[in-house]
Formats: structure tokens, sequence, C-alpha cells
């Protein structure tokens, strides 16, 4: 008896469970300043150690014509003067990406503690509601209805006697202290079947009715129907602002980053508005200085040299260059899809989660092999709403000239320069018209006329 006690006290409910993360996530602050700024040291040590290797032991060497170098005096000057310019550029960058901030809408939001604004839909509530993330499966069943609906508890629980059709509540503690439970949802009660006269054949018994419709529904685009620029979705509480559009919460730097993209630790702060073209920047000139100091490395000492043995530190410098060559290529490009999607990586994230529901619907309607058909019903998709990363995306201009010129600035001369400032305020984005003004994406027959 002692140990079933036990296990009954131990045994927590679901919305016990959430609750107490929820908890431990609010509690979390953001990262002491030291951690934040470690990287960058460790950033500017490998940058001091390349410069040594590439100048100290490669070209000062070759303009000295030593025994060792690995070229001539011409050689030695051209290589160090491409390398000077390349790491200066990448430095100058860097110095401004680092000492640029995000963009915290602190800093332009006046904070709020409740809402008074008239609604159209009816009163706004005293204080925002929290949101919470809608959990869906790939085939489109929200499972937000099986979770049940936070309530005050009250003091006793009537017991019920059919037990068949419902399921205890999960009792909890709210956020303010006071106990909640959430109530689950019961199945209605099966009516009794009709009994057979003596001596008449029994009926068959008869099947639950389908919805088709439900099922049709289903099986098609179902985009999100969250009103997400609605000033109560937007509310932050840690900050106690509603956050301007596009801007974000970020746990590590304990503000609101506006159009906030991803935190990078190895500028010890976030990627946003106001710094997202100097990021963009820096890794474009990153990219150069490592492939010019990776295929010049490689290209010397490659080469047969007679009486030399290799040089452990070039080698050392090689991996880092070509580890940081591959990770800024590819930071590059990734940026500048994202930038002609006018998306963030955030924004991009939830519209990738979209397009792996659709493809698990695809895998439900049609064989794996039938490719053809998959891409007919992809197109008919298409037809009705528009496709998911161009008229599905919120932001979308229809150029993407006018979205590089959105995150670079207007002229191109000035595009690949850590100079000037962002051009966005952070505050204010041109809305795609194909959404409503509460941010849900609208089926084409309701586009305006010019669209459809």
């Amino acid at each position: 008896m002692a140990k079933d006690d036990t296990q009954r006290r131990s045994f927590r409910g679901f919305g016990t469970i959430v609750e107490e993360a929820r908890t431990r996530r609010a509690m979390k602050t953001k990262q002491p300043w030291f951690v934040l700024k470690m990287t960058i040291g460790l950033a500017a040590a490998v940058i001091v150690y390349v410069c040594y290797v590439y100048i100290g032991r490669l070209c000062v060497p070759m303009i000295k014509r030593d025994v060792n170098a690995l070229g001539g005096r011409a050689m030695g000057v051209a290589f160090m003067v491409v390398f000077i310019l390349l790491g200066f550029m990448m430095i100058w960058s860097y110095i401004k990406v680092v000492l640029t901030p995000p963009g915290f809408a602190v800093n332009y939001v006046d904070k709020v503690r409740a809402f008074d604004s008239p609604s159209p839909r009816g009163p706004e509530p005293a204080a925002p509601p929290r949101t919470r993330t809608r959990k869906e499966d790939p085939s489109g069943l929200r499972f937000d209805e099986t979770l049940g609906i936070p309530m005050p508890a009250p003091k006793k629980h009537p017991k019920r006697s059919d037990s068949s059709h419902s399921s205890p509540p999960t009792t909890s503690e709210g956020p303010d202290g006071v106990e909640m439970h959430a109530q689950f949802p019961s199945p209605p009660p099966t009516p009794p079947l009709p009994q057979p006269r003596s001596g008449a054949e029994k009926p068959p018994t008869p099947r639950p009715a389908q919805a088709p419709v439900a099922v049709e529904n289903r099986l098609t685009r179902q985009p999100p129907t969250l009103p997400m620029l609605r000033p109560e979705y937007r509310y932050c509480r840690r900050c106690q602002i509603v956050k301007p559009p596009r801007t974000h919460h970020c746990k590590s730097c304990g503000t609101c980053v506006m159009k906030f993209d991803h935190h990078c630790p190895w500028i010890g702060q976030c990627v946003g508005a106001q710094n997202h073209k100097f990021f963009m920047v820096f890794n474009f000139w990153t990219a150069w200085f490592c492939l010019w100091t990776l295929s010049t490395l490689i290209g010397l000492n490659a080469r047969p040299h007679a009486n030399r043995s290799i040089d452990g530190q070039q080698i050392a410098v090689i991996a880092l260059a070509g580890l940081f060559a591959l990770f800024t290529v590819t930071m590059c490009i990734t940026h500048a899809a994202l930038i002609s999607m006018n998306q963030s990586t955030v924004e991009n994230m939830s519209q990738r989660g979209m397009k792996e529901r659709e493809n698990f619907i695809l895998a439900e309607l049609h064989p794996w092999w039938a490719v053809g058909a998959k891409r007919r019903t992809k197109k008919q998709w298409d037809a009705e709403w528009g496709r998911i990363g161009f008229e599905g995306n919120i932001w979308w201009l229809g150029s993407v000239r006018a979205h590089f010129e959105q995150v670079l600035g207007p002229s191109p001369w000035t595009w690949f320069l850590p100079i000037g400032r962002s051009p966005m305020d952070g505050l204010h984005y041109e809305r795609n018209p194909r959404f409503d003004r509460d941010g849900r994406w609208l089926p084409r027959k309701a586009w305006p006329k010019e669209l459809q």
C-alpha cells in the first residue's frame, strides 16, 4: 500500500508538466555579458593567428628569398597585399556587426500592462492571453482540441458515476498560484439501439456516420488560421510590450529583437533589423578571405620542394580556413536566398513545416511512385491559394530587387561595404495584400482583383 501511495503521489498530469516547463522557461534570464562576448575574443585570436602564419611564415620568407620559401619575392608581395586587403575588409565588417545592435523593441515601443482598445469582435481581455503553440500532426488533426481548456478548479470534484464516457481532470497550478485543471472533452454517449421484435430478423448494426467533408478538408491545404498580427498575439509578457511585426524574444539576450533572424554567438548578439546588412557583408568578406587563404596555401604546399619539410602551422591554417570558408559560404548562400524571399530564418522555418505537412498529405493521397499525380494535386492547391514561399509569404513584395534594397540599401554599390545604416526601422513592414489585416492567408478568390 505504501508503494502504491508513493507512486500515486509521484504521478503528475500532463497539465502539471506543461506548467512546470513553462515556469522554468519563464525563469530563464539572459546570459551573462562575459558569456555572450566570449566568442568574440576567440574569433579575434583566430584572426591574429592566421595573419601571423600567412604573413610571417609564408609571405615574409618569400620576400626575403629564403631557401625554404615557397615562391619568389613578387609572389610574396602580391599574396601579402591581397591578404591584407581582404583581411582589412573582413575585420572592418566584423567590428561593424559587433558594435551595431540588432534593434531592441523595448527602445522603440512603450510598455503596456493591459489592453483597453475596442475590437469589432468584442471587448479585449484585461491582459493579453498567453499564446500557446498549436501542435498539429502532419495529417492536419489539431491536438489542442484534446488538451482541454484551463479553468479555475472547484474546491471539490464530485464523483462521476459514468466513468466510461469521461476522463478525470488534470490538476495543475497556474502562473498566479491559482489551481487550474484541464477538463478533457468526453465523447457523446452512444444512443441505445432499437430492439428487434420477437421472431423478426435482427437488423444490421448501424455504422457510425462518416464525415467526408472533414476528411476532404483534412487532405487539402490548410494555411494557419492564427491572427498573428493582432496585438494580443504579439504581446510579450517578459518585456511587457506589444511586439512590432516580425519581432521575437531572444532568451540569450533577454529582450525582444526586431525582425529577429537568429542569435549568433560569433558576434555576441542577435542578427536583427539594424545589423542584418552588416552580418551579410561580414560573411561575404570572410568567405573571400578564407577562400584566398585556403587556395593559396594548398597550391603552394602541394608543389614539390626539395629539402623542405611541411610547416605544421600552415596545415593548421589550411584546416581553419577550410572550416570557416565552408561555414561562411553556406551562410552567404542561405541568407541571400532568405533575403530574396524577404524572410528571416524563423519565418522560413515556419513555412518549411507547412511544406512538410503538405508532403505528408500528398503521400496519403497518392502512392510514392505517382509523381505526376502529386505534381498535379500541388498545382491545383497553388491555383487555389498560391505558392507557399511566394504568394503565401506575408512579407513577399513580388520583387527580388525590392527585397535586397530593404536589407542592404537602395544602391547596389554599397551592398558589399560596411558603411551607412540599415534602411529598415524594424517597426513597419509592407504586408502582402494576399493576407488580411490580421495576418491570415486568403484564398485566391479573396485577393484583390488586380492580383487574381
